[in-house]
């Protein structure tokens, strides 16, 4: 399997288990709703609430975004990658 393939397929799974934590968040909520008592609690639940994928999105303090130099030396490693694969 080559990098893009891996890259692709991974992409995909990815997308598949969001889409399916939509289905199950949506049920999550119908049930919290159902057993909602409305004067303790006036507002619905919504969906996103119990999807793991949505909401704040914060990165961690440690997390920062790739300088110059090291997009660079990934494109050049993914080249080689490209070209030994042919």
């Amino acid at each position: 399997m080559t990098f893009f393939e891996y890259s692709s397929y991974s992409k995909f799974y990815a997308e598949e288990d969001k889409r399916q934590w939509w289905h199950t968040s949506s049920i999550l909520a119908l049930h919290a709703n159902l057993n909602r008592d409305s004067k303790k609690n006036p507002t619905p639940y919504k969906a996103e609430s119990f999807h793991p994928y949505e909401g704040k999105k914060k990165k961690a303090k440690f997390v920062r975004g790739m300088s110059q130099a090291e997009r660079d030396l990934t494109m050049q490693w993914a080249q080689k990658l490209h070209d030994k694969n042919g």
